[in-house]
C-alpha cells in the first residue's frame, strides 16, 4: 500500500509486567502491511523487563513512541490517557500479549468506509501459543449497524479487535468505574455511527490465568449463589451506567425503563416487567451470546425471580 494518501493510524499499546509475552505482539505490529502507523506506548510503570524490551524496538523502530507513566493508572486509566496522546484519525487498541495477523489493519481499514468502528473476529490459544479450537465467533453472535441494545447485557467487541474513528474520544470520556472500556466504547459507538466487522480471524488472543476478561468462563471459584448475586451486581451497575448516558444525550428511554424495572432485584422476590421486557426484545438484547432459542426463554425466565426468591432454592 502506497502511505502517501492514507490517514495515520495509532496502535494504542498499554503493556503492564507483560515481558513474557512481548515480543511476539511487538514484532505483529512493527510488521503491520498497512504503512502509515504509529505505535504509542503507555508502560503503566512495569516492574519487569517490559520497559526494555520497549526501548529495544523503539530504537530499532521510530514509529514506536515510548511514554512511561509516572504512576500506575491501571488497565481502563491507561487505555484512556493514550488514546488522548494518539495523533492518528483512527485508533487500534491493543493488548501486550496476543499475536496480530500482519495485514490486520490493512484489512480493518479496507472495510472502514463509512463506519464508525470495525471489529473483527479472533482465535483463542494458549499460554504456548497453540491454538485452543475456538474462535470469538464460535461462542458469540458479531453485531453491526446501530442497535445499543445489544450492548445492554453482552459485548462481542473486543478491544484488541476494534479500529474506531478518532472522534469518538469527543464521546466516550470519562471511562465509568465499572465495566471494561470497550464494552463501553462499542455501546457510546453504536449511538453516533454504524459499526462493522470482519469475519476473518485477524488476532491470536492468549488465553492465561491474568487475562482481564473470562472468555471461557473457567476462573471463577465462587458459589452459584455467589456466581447469581455478582452477576445481578454487575448487569445493575451496567445498565445504570447506560441508562444514565442514554439520559444524557437523548434524555430517558430503552436503557432507563430497563434499569428501572430491573434495579431492585437484588432485593425483593419478583420482577415481571424486566423479565418480560428482555423477552419482548431478545432478538436484541440477547442476540449476541450463540444460544438455542429455548436457553433465551430460560435467560428471560431467571430475570422475573429476585435474589430473595434465589436465595430459598440455594
Amino acid at each position: 500500500m502506497n502511505n502517501s494518501s492514507l490517514p495515520l493510524i495509532s496502535i494504542a499499546l498499554c503493556p503492564y509486567n507483560g515481558c513474557k509475552y512481548l515480543r511476539p505482539q511487538l514484532d505483529s505490529l512493527v510488521n503491520q502491511t498497512y504503512p502509515n502507523l504509529e505505535i504509542s506506548v503507555y508502560d503503566d510503570c512495569s516492574t519487569d523487563e517490559t520497559p526494555s524490551i520497549i526501548q529495544e524496538y523503539a530504537k530499532e523502530f521510530p514509529q514506536i513512541k515510548v511514554h512511561q507513566n509516572s504512576r500506575n493508572l491501571g488497565y481502563q486509566e491507561n487505555f484512556s490517557a493514550n488514546f488522548k496522546a494518539c495523533k492518528g484519525v483512527l485508533i487500534a487498541p491493543s493488548d501486550q500479549d496476543d499475536i496480530w495477523a500482519l495485514d490486520k489493519i490493512e484489512k480493518l481499514y479496507q472495510i472502514l468506509k463509512d463506519h464508525i468502528l470495525v471489529y473483527h473476529d479472533s482465535e483463542l490459544i494458549d499460554e504456548k501459543g497453540k491454538s485452543k479450537g475456538i474462535k470469538m465467533s464460535t461462542k458469540l453472535n458479531f453485531v453491526s449497524g446501530m442497535n445499543p441494545k445489544s450492548f445492554l447485557f453482552f459485548n462481542c467487541v473486543s478491544g484488541h479487535s476494534m479500529l474506531f474513528r478518532k472522534d469518538l474520544l469527543d464521546h466516550i470520556f470519562p471511562f465509568p468505574k465499572k465495566g471494561f472500556y470497550d464494552h463501553w466504547i462499542a455501546f457510546v459507538a453504536s449511538h453516533y455511527g454504524s459499526i462493522d466487522y470482519h469475519q476473518e480471524c485477524l488476532v491470536k488472543y492468549r488465553q492465561h490465568q491474568h487475562n482481564l476478561t473470562d472468555i471461557l468462563g473457567s476462573k471463577s471459584k465462587e458459589t452459584k449463589l455467589q456466581v447469581t448475586c455478582s452477576r445481578i451486581q454487575r448487569e445493575n451497575d451496567w445498565l445504570e451506567i447506560c441508562a444514565a448516558y442514554e439520559k444524557q444525550i437523548s434524555g430517558p428511554g430503552f436503557a432507563n425503563n430497563l434499569y428501572a424495572q430491573g434495579k431492585n432485584r437484588d432485593s425483593n422476590y419478583f420482577n415481571f416487567r424486566f423479565g418480560y421486557t428482555i423477552w419482548k426484545y431478545q432478538n436484541d438484547l440477547l442476540h449476541i451470546p450463540r444460544q438455542k432459542p429455548k436457553r433465551r426463554l430460560g435467560f428471560a425466565i431467571r430475570q422475573i425471580w429476585g435474589l430473595k426468591t434465589k436465595t430459598l432454592f440455594k
